[in-house]
C-alpha cells in the first residue's frame, strides 16, 4: 500500500530567459523576506508536471507549459537541521498575466510576483533555489551537486519592494 509521506521533496518552476526571472516575494517559510521560485510539495494527488504548472499559475498568475525537467538538487541546512530536495522544471509562459500584488482576500504567502533582472538577484535577496535558476538561465548549465548551506539567516524585513 502506498501512503502519502511528509517529505521535503518539492517541484520548482523556472520562468525566465537570459536576462530576467519571474520570482515570488516570499512572506513565509525558510526563504521568508526573499525572492523565491514557484514551489510546491510533491504529493500523490498530482503528477510532478501538473504540480509545477499549477503552483506557477497560483503564485505568478502565468499559465505555463513544461519545456523540460532540468534536474534535482538536495539542499542541506545543518544550522537549522533542515533538508530540501528540489526538482527543477523550465516552464514556458503561454498565457495569463503576472500577479504583481496579492489580493487582500487571499492568504499572504507572498506579496505577489515580479520579473527581476538576473543581475539584481543575489545571496542577500534570493533563496538558493532562485540562485540555481539564475545560474541556469545565465549559463545554460544546471549543476546537480548537493548543496550544503552552512548559515542561512532569515532577514527581519523584506529584501524586495512591497506594492
Amino acid at each position: 500500500m502506498i501512503v502519502e509521506q511528509n517529505t521535503p521533496l518539492v517541484v520548482c518552476g523556472i520562468i525566465g530567459d537570459e536576462t530576467t526571472l519571474v520570482v515570488n516575494k516570499c512572506l513565509t517559510g525558510p526563504f521568508k523576506n526573499r525572492y523565491d521560485l514557484p514551489t510546491a510539495p510533491v504529493t500523490l494527488r498530482q503528477t510532478l508536471s501538473d504540480s509545477v504548472t499549477e503552483i506557477a499559475a497560483n503564485e505568478t498568475g502565468l499559465t505555463t507549459a513544461v519545456e523540460s525537467q532540468l534536474g534535482t538538487v538536495q539542499w542541506l541546512f545543518p544550522e537549522s537541521a533542515r533538508m530540501l530536495v528540489s526538482i527543477f522544471y523550465l516552464l514556458e509562459p503561454v498565457g495569463g498575466r503576472l500577479v504583481t500584488k496579492r489580493p487582500a482576500y487571499t492568504a499572504a504567502l507572498s506579496a505577489g510576483a515580479e520579473r527581476v533582472p538576473l543581475v539584481q538577484l543575489n545571496w542577500a535577496n534570493s533563496s538558493p533555489l532562485v540562485l540555481q535558476a539564475k545560474r541556469y538561465l545565465a549559463t545554460g548549465t544546471f549543476p546537480i551537486a548537493d548543496q550544503v548551506i552552512a548559515s542561512y539567516p532569515i532577514p527581519e524585513t523584506p529584501q524586495f519592494l512591497l506594492n
